[in-house]
């Protein structure tokens, strides 16, 4: 009897002890695990190859069409410089200064362009800023109102030229520059709403299949001295090299961007 009370012992001890190392060798294992995966998440994304663009059309205002750059680079070529490809790209760039939204409109349903917007890889719009800056430069103005006024009718105008590029092509890739803040000096209370403009802009825009908000307004904040013209307004060859990074980040990399595109 008590042989087999020293067998049932030894063998409860056995199972005990078996129990305990397969736990502690499962604690090692989830750790390891936990460790592989910290190591995998500071693994720097490489950017993706850009097969698929070979045509960037670009629209809009000053800042399309690159003012304040005294190299002439502006936002278009910049972008196909951080792209690194062979020099077959064609760029068109049909932004023209002073234009508002209203004015994109009426240009892109002249139907001039139809043909190089249907074969665009990649439209970028940059738009906005003149309708906004428009505020500044008028008196005895109820701003609360008219700035409600005058964001709606933008957002009208931006809905109509995405849909117009939608028709024209279905498959490009569209981007719009989000705006940067140059009013916090000169107009304190103008910069005030600029937030919430780039806010409706951007739900706007990425309402839309393949279209993608480009935000500029962090990146200037604190280097206005740094990234702007001498009419402190536009962008100088900093500030364009700047949202042509921003604009090649969110484009390029698959994580940001699930066409790697």
């Amino acid at each position: 009897m008590k042989k087999k009370i020293r067998i049932l012992l030894l063998l409860i001890t056995v199972a005990l002890l078996a129990f305990i190392a397969y736990v502690g060798l499962s604690i090692i294992g989830d750790e390891d695990e936990g460790v592989q995966e910290d190591d995998e998440s500071e693994l720097v994304e490489e950017p993706v190859p850009q097969e698929e663009i070979n045509n960037i059309v670009i629209l809009g205002d000053s800042i399309g069409s690159g003012v304040g750059d005294e190299e002439s680079s502006g936002i278009g070529d910049r972008y196909l410089e951080l792209m690194d490809r062979d020099g077959d790209e064609t760029l068109t760039n049909l932004a023209i200064s002073g234009y508002t939204s209203s004015r994109l409109v009426d240009l892109i349903q002249t139907g001039e362009n139809d043909a190089t917007i249907a074969e665009a890889d990649l439209v970028v719009i940059s738009i906005g800023g003149n309708d906004l800056n428009r505020l500044a430069f008028q008196r005895d103005l109820d701003l609360p109102v008219a700035f409600l006024d005058t964001l709606n009718a933008y957002l009208d105008n931006l809905e109509i030229i995405i849909g117009d590029i939608r028709t024209l092509n279905p498959e490009s890739e569209i981007a719009l520059i989000g705006l940067y803040n140059p009013y916090s000096l000169i107009i304190p209370e103008l910069s005030d709403y600029l937030i919430e403009w780039n806010d409706e802009t951007r739900s706007l825009v990425e309402s839309h299949p393949d279209a993608t908000y480009v935000p500029t307004f962090d990146l200037f904040q604190d280097q206005m001295e740094n990234f702007l013209y001498e009419d402190y307004f536009h962008p100088n060859e900093e500030g364009y090299q700047a949202i042509a990074e921003q604009l090649y980040t969110l484009l390029n990399y698959s994580t940001l961007n699930p066409k790697g595109f």
